[in-house]
């Protein structure tokens, strides 16, 4: 449980989302798509350095079973799939960009003082 403004917050539910958060490549994948849109794997595979395909492909279908990504089928010849956030992915960005605000001030400060 978490208190905050008088109310208890179960954490509970909230644990495969925090773990699939803490996986590698994650992050950088809720970061590239929120700042680009829509972007196709091997996009996404250049922009955050190459991981092993079968990899990557674990993490977007972790973002999409948590509810936070979506693929979306483009029926092309070879056919294409493209990733972008859903609500709740966008939701999530937007509360974590303060965090990363105040790690960048905090690792900062580390350094010069």
């Amino acid at each position: 449980m978490i208190e905050s403004n008088g109310r208890q917050i179960c954490i509970y539910p909230s644990q495969k989302v925090i773990r699939v958060l803490g996986k590698q490549y994650t992050l950088l994948i809720v970061g590239l798509l929120g700042n680009r849109g829509e972007l196709g794997f091997n996009d996404i595979a250049r922009a955050v350095g190459r991981p092993r395909a079968n990899l990557l492909s674990q993490r977007l279908r972790e973002l999409e079973e948590v509810g936070l990504a979506r693929r979306r089928i483009i029926q092309q010849r070879p056919v294409r799939v493209a990733y972008s956030l859903t609500d709740a992915g966008l939701q999530l960005r937007k509360l974590l960009i303060p965090v990363f605000e105040w790690l960048e001030s905090v690792q900062n400060n580390d350094k010069g003082g």
